[in-house]
């Protein structure tokens, strides 16, 4: 019995047990039982061992292989890892500034959606109010004198000159053109929107008082209307957009409306101009006196010729055009007749009249001037000289 029990025992020799197989525990052995297996002998093993429990072959070559499943699913976890933090960056930087920018109402939107305020301007020039919003197909509802507080609700235009403002009684609109956020100034001077070429650089005041803020400063060549002079020596005028300012040194200004300031020298005893009129007089007689010349030396066929040829010449005006200013006067041009000379002016008769006294001149009510023996007078244009102004001064026999 105990020679085959011997025989047995080498027969079937019992099962390998490497040395470090004592360092697993039978849990842990039942555990890596699902961890690896051996390519050896194919017998489960915990996963992390180095050695197969059964056989003692090497697993090493197992885990270099590349079959642990971290390794596996390291790479795609950290590329998606990367891609969240790429849209995440995104999303904040881009699309959540919008959402938020989408959320706040633009200031244009509130404006509109903000209930209308009633505002108060002045009305600058005598104003209609409308039926509607246009001056075409309206009707007029009745006027506005200048100087009118109006209260309503602007609407503006493009250009906001071309708005309108609705009464805030309901009862009709009136044109943003008349009105002004200044109560306009009592004028002493009317110009009626006379037109005036500035001359030299100039400030464009808000207001017509001393503390007044600058709005403008229009160069040289501009063109601006006058409406009229203030009392305390600023004249009103209208700007190119319909808006409304004033000058310093109004009087000053409408001594220049005519052009280049010039002073009238003139004595009507003997109708003699001296200064630069008297000069382009002068000039008028030399031209006249060389034409008579010529026609004196030519010769004629006969006495009749002659004298026709005088009679063309003969009692001719000659005019020449000279644009000046005189105390707010406009001097346009001279004129040299047969027996007399002539300035001319576009401003009217009762103007010039008025200006020339001012300047210690005798005249009549009639416009002649008084204590003089050759005829002297201001009076309205006539004849071929209307084209040249409203009146003229002239002085001969």
């Amino acid at each position: 019995m105990s020679a085959r029990c011997s025989v047995s025992s080498k027969l079937n020799p019992p099962p390998f047990q490497h040395p470090f197989q004592s360092l697993f525990t039978d849990e842990e052995a039942e555990k890596g039982a699902m961890g690896q297996s051996c390519a050896s002998c194919g017998s489960a093993n915990a996963l992390g061992a180095l050695f197969c429990a059964h056989c003692g072959a090497s697993l090493k070559v197992r885990t270099v292989s590349g079959s642990n499943p971290r390794r596996r699913w390291a790479m795609p976890v950290a590329a998606l890892a990367i891609l969240i933090v790429f849209v995440g960056l995104y999303f904040w930087l881009f699309v959540l500034d919008d959402m938020q920018n989408r959320s706040v109402t633009p200031i244009a939107e509130q404006r509109t959606s903000a209930p209308a305020v009633a505002e108060i301007f002045f009305t600058m020039t005598e104003a209609n109010i409308r039926d509607k919003r246009t001056t075409s197909e309206s009707v007029i509802l009745g006027k506005l004198p200048r100087g009118s507080q109006v209260t309503g609700f602007v609407q503006l235009g493009s250009p906001p000159g071309d708005g309108w403002m609705e009464l805030s009684d309901g009862n009709g609109f009136v044109a943003m053109v008349n009105l002004s956020k200044s109560e306009p100034p009592e004028l002493v001077t009317l110009l009626n929107d006379q037109p005036w070429v500035v001359d030299m650089p100039i400030d464009v005041w808000a207001t017509g008082t001393s503390d007044s803020p600058l709005i403008n400063r229009v160069r040289a060549g501009t063109m601006l209307k006058l409406v009229g002079l203030t009392a305390d020596n600023f004249i009103e005028v209208k700007l190119a957009d319909g808006s409304y300012g004033y000058l310093a040194d109004g009087k000053s200004i409408l001594a220049r409306l005519g052009g280049k300031p010039i002073a009238i020298g003139f004595n009507p005893q003997t109708c003699a101009f001296n200064g630069e009129i008297g000069a382009e007089f002068a000039k008028i007689g030399a031209r006249l006196r060389t034409q008579w010349q010529t026609l004196e030396a030519k010769e004629y066929a006969d006495e009749a010729a002659r004298e026709k040829a005088y009679a063309k010449v003969e009692g001719k005006s000659s005019y020449v055009r000279l644009r000046r200013s005189f105390d707010g006067l406009s001097l346009t041009a001279l004129g040299q007749h047969y027996e007399s000379q002539s300035l001319y002016f576009v401003d009217p008769p009762a103007k010039v009249i008025a200006v020339f006294r001012d300047n210690g001149f005798n005249i009549g009510p009639d416009g002649i001037f008084r204590a003089t023996e050759l005829y002297a007078a201001i009076s309205g244009t006539r004849g071929e000289g209307a084209v040249y102004g409203k009146t003229e001064l002239s002085c001969g026999v």
